[in-house]
């Protein structure tokens, strides 16, 4: 069984070789989404805000995949620092078959919540129509999310960051190819419409889930029979879901928290929605290198904390905080030269222009929060805390964006700039107070250590 020990040799090249291919990793995947986008945009208008309509609900996948994905990283990567081999082989038999569980549960009450969920967020007729076409597929291999979630949790648990990473970059490849074959048809394939980007997507998450499992099969971090041989056990099923399911929540209120944003957004013009959609997407960009950062803190400090370890957790903490801010402002100084030409890419509109370059340019000067709350948090769920994180994302997300939003839009009928502004005094309070509450939890550790 090859591992690599992240408590052992110099961290500043086990961040730069976990923070790095995910970084690569993450930008083909976010390209891969634009590419959606713009199959979406060819069906026509009703296929792309089907897409748009069902991003939240799909978006229930990801989270819990990526809850308990990052959940697993830590709890494995802390065995693999204490060296006990038995313990990290029975987590890793019992995250699958709870993955096996969650694929069934996932499938099954999508599929039948679907259509009630799109009438409520306002669908009706053909949008109703396009989305439940668009969603359905993705329900029915929502299975093939887990499998390569969670395997990528195992190999990021042995500071393994490049298979997954090269998964992504292939995926986007493929997804050049299968993309207008499914939609047009071709080659035995009829033509699918919207539903064929679906299934492009559940057939590209097939063969890459398929390929990271293999991966850990064939490196002995599990064997297929192990699989068949352990009865389920409710104990470790409980530690998992203690530190999945506060990150999935976590997850989810990203998109709560997008929801609550466009609805006062659509009190100033459809030109501010819009100019924030394209916004978003320049951020999730440029903050691409502190998402790796982030993944690469929950390995290297699970397994030093593991390990009992703590002089390198510390630095590990430092360390990233370093290269972190380094890389923001570099990348905020960038968005905000470049802010209309970075718009530019994603519409032709004017208007949407002007404004998407005004939120960009505000919003570069609060970059260095969202890899702040990044870092620390992973940090958390690396030492097993992973309920700040649910916290700090709902009350950050959700309850003061509904509140500040309410005060400023119904009460004192601000400006666009000056409620893009209270966005950014919401994520510079939130982050000095994950950033007090990291160090303090960090200082807490190391002196229980000594």
């Amino acid at each position: 069984m090859s591992s690599t020990s992240l408590t052992e040799g110099p961290l500043p090249q086990h961040i730069r070789n976990i923070a790095l291919p995910l970084s690569v990793g993450f930008f083909f995947n976010t390209m891969y989404n634009v590419v959606d986008s713009f199959y979406a945009g060819q069906v026509s208008t009703s296929a792309l805000a089907a897409m748009a309509l069902s991003f939240p609900v799909f978006f229930i996948i990801i989270a819990l995949s990526e809850g308990v994905a990052r959940g697993t990283s830590a709890l494995v990567a802390g065995a693999i620092g204490a060296k006990d081999q038995a313990k990290e082989q029975t987590l890793t038999v019992q995250v699958f078959s709870l993955g096996a569980i969650f694929a069934v549960l996932v499938t099954f009450t999508g599929l039948t919540a679907a259509t009630p969920l799109f009438k409520i967020m306002g669908a009706s007729g053909e949008s109703l129509d396009v989305a439940v076409e668009y969603i359905t597929p993705l329900f029915i291999g929502s299975s093939f999310f887990l499998l390569s979630s969670l395997s990528n949790a195992i190999l990021l648990a042995h500071g393994d960051s490049k298979t997954f990473s090269k998964v992504l970059v292939v995926g986007f490849f493929l997804n050049l190819i299968f993309n207008p074959w499914f939609l047009y048809g071709g080659f035995g394939v009829p033509a699918l419409g919207i539903a064929g980007i679906a299934w492009a997507t559940v057939l590209i998450q097939a063969l890459g889930g398929l390929f990271i499992f293999s991966t850990v099969l064939r490196r002995g971090y599990l064997s297929f029979g192990q699989l068949f041989k352990q009865m389920p056990q409710l104990k470790i099923y409980r530690d998992i879901l203690r530190q999945g399911i506060p990150t999935s929540f976590s997850f989810m209120s990203i998109a709560l928290g997008f929801f609550v944003t466009t609805y006062y957004l659509n009190t100033y013009s459809d030109v501010a929605v819009a100019a924030f959609g394209v916004g978003t997407r320049i951020e999730q960009i440029a903050l691409l290198p502190a998402i790796g950062l982030g993944s690469a803190i929950v390995s290297i400090v699970g397994q030093n904390n593991g390990a009992g370890k703590m002089n390198r957790v510390e630095e590990c903490v430092r360390l990233c905080v370093k290269y972190g801010f380094f890389l923001i402002v570099l990348a905020s100084v960038l968005i905000f030269v470049f802010a209309n030409q970075l718009v530019g890419v994603f519409t032709e509109d004017l208007a949407v222009i002007e404004a998407g370059a005004r939120y960009v340019k505000i919003m570069a000067f609060i970059q260095w929060s969202y890899v702040m709350t990044f870092i620390y948090t992973g940090f958390l769920q690396a030492v097993k805390r992973p309920g700040y994180g649910l916290i700090e994302s709902v009350i950050r997300k959700i309850i003061l964006p509904m509140s500040v939003s309410y005060v400023l839009v119904s009460v004192m009928n601000v400006g666009l700039d000056s409620f893009w502004f209270g966005l950014v005094c919401i994520n510079a309070v939130m982050a000095v107070v994950t950033i007090l509450y990291g160090q303090w939890t960090l200082k807490k550790l190391v002196a229980d250590s000594l």
